[in-house]
């Protein structure tokens, strides 16, 4: 799968178009507003109907089956549009600007944003087994191997983990961060900090470390008798 694949809505191309044309304009902005509703609405639900992601959406159901005829259309949408989030936060993240450790701190800032995406997307039973699609998210996880081997190169990364191993911790250190702050309601801020805090804990090398935070002094004093 590519995220070509769903980037037009069936039979909406105008003629003489080819049909893999992306979607512009009011189709891409319908587009974008459905696949969000999807997420917000299945991450809640996943037995939710159609008409409920049209509702959330804004648009009729008539307009999503335009889109979107059956669940799993909508579902390889929201998976292509993921990967794409998911290309776009690695861009952003300039993984080969400045150190390893700074990059590395930007890509999990930019990652922490596409909790909604791929939590739902590891809970879908269609995109959790879809060999094909998590062989593509592997491959634009390219840049990612990439820093980690850079940063095991320069000596500041933990050359005693593999590099897979510096990428599962990325991923599961995220979603614990995503968890907790949907089921305990942890700020966003403090997720991410316990997150980037969490992963630097184990992905750098011993020398890299920040130093452990002081004590902190007790602020209530001991009862008397």
């Amino acid at each position: 799968m590519t995220a070509s694949d769903t980037a037009a809505a069936p039979g909406e191309a105008s003629a003489g178009a080819p049909s893999d044309a992306p979607a512009t304009g009011v189709r891409a902005r319908t587009r974008r507003a459905i696949l969000d509703a999807a997420v917000s609405v299945f991450s809640s639900n996943q037995a939710a109907s159609l008409g409920e992601v049209a509702q959330a959406a804004q648009v009729g159901r008539s307009t999503l089956h335009r889109y979107f005829p059956e669940r799993a259309d909508l579902m390889r949408a929201v998976g292509a549009e993921a990967l794409d989030r998911t290309r776009a936060a690695i861009l952003a993240a300039r993984l080969d600007d400045g150190s390893p450790v700074t990059a590395l701190r930007r890509l999990v800032v930019e990652y922490f944003d596409l909790g909604p995406w791929y939590m739902l997307l590891f809970a879908d039973p269609l995109l959790a087994d879809d060999e094909a699609f998590w062989q593509e998210s592997d491959t634009a996880e390219g840049p990612v191997r990439d820093l980690f081997e850079r940063g095991q190169q320069d000596g500041v990364f933990d050359r005693s983990l593999t590099i897979s191993w510096d990428q599962r911790t990325l991923w599961w250190t995220l979603f614990n961060a995503w968890s907790v702050v949907t089921e305990d309601c942890t700020s966003r801020s403090d997720a991410l900090r316990m997150a980037v805090r969490s992963i630097e804990g184990v992905v750098l090398a011993p020398s890299s470390q920040p130093p452990a935070p002081s004590p902190a002094s007790p602020t209530e004093k001991p009862r008397t008798a």
